[in-house]
């Protein structure tokens, strides 16, 4: 039957309705527009009678829960109810199961008969993008307060802007509704200011993570996801140094080399790259540049 209960949003069918509804919604959709789209996209539904009488469950059911029900939604769903079509699959399925999903279809068909709330405000959705460029060089400097004490605060490294991760949104087109993170990785490097660009010519890029593989005791390289608020970039005080195409990959490229990701935020970042150069000076690969 696929679903795993009597509820009314224990079924593939109306989650899904009832999410894509809210994100059109979210996306700046009208209600008559969002409502059009969950018809348009979903037209298989009626060619079977229990999916047809989801859709309309779900649509009119989330569409009163925000206070733009439609006289047509509310009299096709309560028209699926009053024939009983979906019903009949759970009678087929047991008995008891069938009265409690009537009980359901009866709470339904009673709210969507009561004086609907009023219309709910929606937030809408702020796609955002990534800050940097591929193959951008970033100076930083390590100034967390957490790590005041440290031999390397204060110090200066360098991040490569390695690639960039889109992020999309269910069924919405992917070429429109994304959000975009810069994926960064490290230069083997710390020093007291900034460096040229020969010197940063003769660097290696080393990951922000790796971690040992126990079954088959080999090393996973871990590429780092980092995208702060713009409130926060400004206190990061990062720096765009130069561009350079090397040791760059298109998502697609990530995937395949199968790269993992590790996410940060403004709390754990420093953290992990001091691990990361702490890692890399036990190797032997760590160039300091501190008089």
């Amino acid at each position: 039957m696929g679903a795993w209960g009597t509820g009314l949003y224990q079924d593939d069918t109306t989650c899904d309705i009832k999410d894509d509804y809210i994100t059109y919604l979210k996306i700046g959709m009208t209600n008559e527009e969002a409502t059009r789209k969950i018809i348009e996209e979903n037209n298989w539904c009626f060619e079977y009678e229990d999916e047809g009488a989801l859709l309309w469950f779900a649509l009119a059911d989330t569409q009163w829960k925000y206070g733009r029900l439609l006289d047509k939604i509310k009299e096709k769903a309560i028209e699926c109810i009053d024939s009983g079509v979906d019903l009949e699959k759970w009678r087929e399925e047991d008995e008891k199961l069938c009265e409690k999903r009537k009980k359901v279809l009866e709470a339904l068909r009673e709210r969507l008969n009561s004086e609907q709330p009023p219309e709910k405000k929606v937030t809408k959705i702020k796609f955002y993008r990534a800050y940097w460029k591929a193959g951008d060089v970033l100076l930083y400097q390590i100034l967390n307060k957490e790590l005041e004490g440290h031999k390397w605060y204060g110090k200066y490294i360098l991040l490569k802007v390695v690639g960039k991760e889109k992020l999309y949104l269910g069924s919405l087109p992917r070429d429109i509704y994304y959000y975009e993170e810069d994926i960064l990785s490290l230069y083997n490097w710390i020093g007291n200011k900034r460096p040229d660009i020969k010197t940063i010519k003769k660097l290696k890029i080393i990951m922000l993570d790796e971690f040992m593989d126990g079954e088959n005791r080999e090393i996973e390289k871990y590429i780092g996801v980092f995208h702060p608020s713009k409130r926060e970039l400004k206190k990061l005080n990062i720096e765009v140094l130069m561009n350079e195409q090397k040791d760059t990959y298109s998502q697609k490229l990530i995937e395949e080399k199968g790269l993992g990701r590790s996410f940060y935020n403004i709390y754990n970042f420093d953290i992990s790259i001091l691990e990361a150069l702490e890692r890399e000076k036990k190797k032997g690969n760590l160039i300091e540049d501190i008089e």
